[in-house]
């Protein structure tokens, strides 16, 4: 069901720009970042100065992370064209994810000046003061952008949370409603709406969103252990593959892994062993969905994908590593499948969470009072755990010094 097969035989560099460019939009659709990137940097090579194609490989960078060169790209169009309010918030949108909260300011500042109109600096530079706890700046700043497109569904949700790290979860709640109305699939709408709810006391309402012992499930994976017969040697190859991977990178800009490193999408490019799993999980997910009823009344019962696509990239943490609590807003099914846990962490099921993935509970900043149902699912190598993309999870450190490997993914559906 998904589109993960590989590209065409690799253009060459002497192959016309436009060629080149062409290849690298297929490539793009196909989510092969990397390669895409390689044909437009053959083809920049003959023509350094189309702004456009230095515009799309500044776009493609952004979407892998790398944004120390995504930012000489586009300064680069703000060099040629300092009045390009597009690249200022393109900028301005690499500089907060690098973390230089002044820089990206100044940028954002400067695209709103440059195009008034424009929601989407308008919106950028409301989420970067909310995370920044300037939380009356990021609420006028979003209530700007939704006046601009009240009929947006995302601009809604990015009110609504920034009601509630404001400590207005009654507010939260109306905005929140009116973007599921707007769109009832939008999961970043779906996933602040539960934290409303709790705050607000309607944990019914809000449990009947997440239904864990409906949507939550585990599968292992024949092979994966010895009490299925003969073990293979998948997990370990998975494991070497991550370890090795060119793209492995710690504490990756934009991701929420902490004390760990994390690659990009796994089947950009030789992705070896990443095949044979990603087989395994389809069928797994298949299994999902066809187990789930249809529930008209339920934003994500009502409707199943029958296509999709899938990203998935791989997660190494160490002892005292972790991952915030985060949703996946690309997502429709989210999964995370172990290939190497250290023993202190499969434990018993008993005792210490280190190391488990715990489901339920938000961000501290939207937490306020309320207390949130959390469920907690330790890991075991072979095992693969399926949620819906918007129901918030994070894991929780553990201590042991031996490596946690993960291969974690999102179905995206393909309407």
């Amino acid at each position: 069901m998904s589109s993960h097969t590989t590209s065409e035989a690799s253009l060459s560099p002497t192959e016309s720009p436009q060629t080149l460019v062409a290849a690298a939009r297929t490539l793009v659709s196909r989510r092969q970042f990397g390669k895409a990137i390689e044909c437009l940097d053959h083809a920049l090579a003959q023509r350094p100065d189309a702004s456009e194609w230095i515009r799309l490989r500044g776009n493609v960078l952004q979407i892998v992370a790398r944004h120390e060169e995504a930012i000489k790209d586009f300064e680069n169009l703000i060099e040629r064209t300092p009045s390009d309010a597009e690249a200022w918030q393109k900028l301005a949108h690499s500089r907060r994810s690098l973390g230089h909260f002044e820089e990206a300011e100044k940028a954002f500042l400067k695209a709103v000046e440059l195009d008034p109109r424009s929601v989407d600096s308008m919106a950028d530079l409301g989420n970067l003061y909310r995370d920044a706890g300037r939380y009356g700046e990021a609420v006028d700043w979003l209530s700007k952008a939704v006046g601009g497109a009240p009929a947006d569904s995302g601009l809604q949700a990015m009110l609504g949370a920034a009601l509630l790290a404001a400590g207005n979860p009654g507010g939260a709640r109306q905005c929140l409603e009116k973007a599921c109305q707007l769109n009832p699939y939008d999961r970043t709408a779906l996933a602040y709406l539960y934290v409303a709810l709790c705050q607000t006391g309607n944990r019914k309402v809000a449990a009947s969103l997440i239904r864990p012992e409906l949507l939550v499930r585990s599968y292992q994976r024949p092979g994966s252990t010895s009490g299925s017969g003969a073990r293979d040697d998948l997990d370990d190859r998975l494991a070497d593959h991550v370890r090795k991977h060119p793209a492995l990178e710690f504490e990756r800009a934009g991701n929420t892994t902490r004390g760990g490193a994390h690659t990009g999408n796994l089947l950009d490019q030789a992705p070896g062993p990443v095949l044979d799993l990603v087989r395994w999980i389809e069928d797994q997910v298949r299994a999902y969905l066809d187990a789930l009823p249809m529930d008209g009344s339920h934003p994500y019962l009502a409707w199943k994908p029958g296509n999709w696509d899938i990203d998935i990239w791989g997660i190494v943490i160490r002892a005292g590593g972790y991952q915030l609590s985060h949703i996946h807003r690309d997502g429709w099914i989210s999964g995370v499948y172990y290939a190497v846990v250290p023993e202190s962490v499969q434990g018993d099921g008993a005792g210490d969470a280190g190391g488990c993935l715990e489901l339920g509970r938000p961000p501290e900043a939207f937490c306020g009072t309320a207390d949130f149902p959390t469920m907690t699912i330790r890991p075991r190598p072979g095992r693969l755990n399926l949620f819906p993309s918007y129901l918030w999870h994070r894991t929780l450190p553990y201590e042991e010094d031996q490596e946690r490997i993960c291969i974690a993914f999102d179905i995206r559906p393909k309407v």
